[in-house]
């Protein structure tokens, strides 16, 4: 990366972060919990006082990308004229995706009573109409059970709970009221209440309070928290120049960096 920005883009310096920290940064914080669900992968990145740890960090490989699958193939389950839905283009099933889906609360209940699982119509652009009903919380669900992709991993909420016991106690109070959301596959509607009911399960009877960070323009949080990194004048001395570059060579960013 280094090579390319350097020698095809004769990039002036640049600078390698932590995505977690600078989600953090976007809402002006230095510790706490970042969970970032994007579109290829999912993190949750325990950082204090500006510092990511990395044996508190932990990653799931259920994201933007595989929800958009699942839910394809959730579709060619339904009722739905099959015809309609082999012949749905990815973009198109990616859109139902954002626009139609949400978390559940309570999973299980809502799989098991249709009442509850709010059925709503789509036109495609070719002009025919599919329904929704369970495809709409049971498409994001993976991020909370990753067994339902065939995933041999605790799901997001467990990730932070792992991420967060990694910390000193003197430490936790101030992560856990500082739990910044970031990432496209954050934005389902009840993303943000899902994940702050299982912390507080999990949490129960620590005299914790958990407050949760979700920003609505919070897909782009990362960027956004980079841009107001780089704006510092404090954080001039931080890059890594191109004179740095040609005198230690790419690797020199392990050094710098790290």
């Amino acid at each position: 990366m280094a090579e390319v920005l350097f020698e095809a883009f004769s990039t002036p310096a640049l600078y390698v972060a932590n995505t977690g920290l600078l989600s953090l940064c976007s809402h002006g914080r230095v510790t706490g919990l970042a969970v970032e669900a994007g579109a290829g992968v999912s993190h949750s990145t325990s950082i204090c006082a500006g510092q990511t740890c990395r044996d508190a960090t932990y990653r799931l490989d259920v994201a933007g990308f595989f929800l958009s699958k699942h839910m394809h193939n959730l579709l060619l389950k339904s009722s739905n004229d099959p015809q309609v839905l082999n012949a749905l283009e990815k973009k198109t099933v990616t859109q139902m995706k954002k626009q139609c889906c949400y978390v559940s609360m309570d999973y299980e209940r809502d799989l098991q009573d249709e009442v509850q699982q709010h059925p709503i119509s789509c036109k495609t652009p070719d002009g025919h109409w599919i329904t929704l009903t369970k495809e709409r919380f049971c498409c994001p669900e993976p991020l909370f059970q990753p067994k339902l992709l065939d995933q041999n991993s605790p799901g997001l909420h467990l990730l932070a709970f792992q991420s967060l016991q990694k910390m000193p106690d003197e430490y936790k109070g101030d992560m856990l009221g500082n739990i910044v959301l970031s990432g496209g596959s954050s934005m389902f509607p009840g993303f943000q209440d899902r994940m702050c009911s299982e912390l507080e399960m999990l949490f129960h009877g620590r005299g914790y309070q958990i407050k949760i960070l979700a920003n609505p323009e919070r897909s782009l949080a990362a960027w956004a928290g980079g841009s107001m990194v780089a704006s510092h004048k404090s954080f001039q001395h931080r890059w890594m120049t191109k004179s740095e570059y040609q005198e230690h060579g790419a690797e020199h960013v392990h050094k710098k960096f790290n």
